[in-house]
């Protein structure tokens, strides 16, 4: 066996991991969604979650590594995509303040059901279609290593499966931090906690509706 090889494929896993952790860095409404429910301790859901994430992450990578992602860089596809993360930040909102509110009148304790979390991960994640750029430019740093002469199939797999493994992974790690420290947090932490949440998603709604003018008139966008 070729030590140098898999010294090179080790490094391959590594920088694709540190890459996804990277991006699940800055808040986004996943982020959001699972600090929500690592603070019900409801972990199980919130790992759902990140799962869910990973899941329409990869489905990206594959696509834009692959070749097969022209269409991702299509108006009406990006428009769509942002239309329907409006509509899915939306309902999160409503429910976020539906079981504040619920919080804070009972003391019914909030279940979460893991495949409707599995989904709502998934369907986050598809509707954020920068992440395109992301793989692009995460690949071309990892192309400036130049560990290979050539990054067939089977590279380009490995670090896409490595870049899903830190994404999800850097999901999880704020989850189990939030559930652990969940009972450190006075309740009226919690309940002012979730006004957060909703303001920060509200913010991303207006970011998406921000990016749909934009891709509609052609504005250049910094970010």
């Amino acid at each position: 066996m070729d030590y140098i090889f898999l010294l090179k494929i080790g490094v391959t896993v590594l920088f694709g991991m540190v890459l996804g952790a990277i991006s699940s860095i800055p808040v986004g409404a996943v982020q959001l969604v699972v600090i929500k429910k690592s603070l019900n301790h409801q972990i199980k859901p919130a790992i759902a979650t990140a799962a869910g994430s990973m899941t329409s992450d990869f489905i990206y990578g594959a696509l834009t590594l692959f070749g097969f992602g022209s269409f991702l860089h299509l108006r009406p596809f990006q428009i769509g995509t942002y239309s329907l993360g409006i509509v899915v930040l939306s309902y999160i909102v409503y429910r976020t303040m539906k079981e504040r509110n619920a919080l804070v009148h009972s003391d019914e304790k909030i279940t979460y059901k893991k495949r409707y979390s599995f989904l709502k991960g998934f369907t986050i994640a598809i509707t954020n279609p920068g992440m395109i750029v992301w793989w692009l430019v995460g690949y071309k740093l990892y192309l400036d290593l130049n560990l290979f002469e050539v990054t067939g199939a089977g590279i380009r797999a490995i670090f896409v499966i490595s870049g899903c493994l830190g994404l999800g992974g850097y999901l999880m790690f704020v989850g189990f931090l939030v559930y652990r420290a969940k009972n450190a947090f006075p309740e009226h932490f919690v309940h002012n906690a979730y006004l957060v949440l909703t303001v920060l998603l509200c913010i991303l709604i207006l970011y998406f509706g921000y990016k749909i003018v934009c891709i509609m008139y052609n504005f250049q966008t910094p970010f």
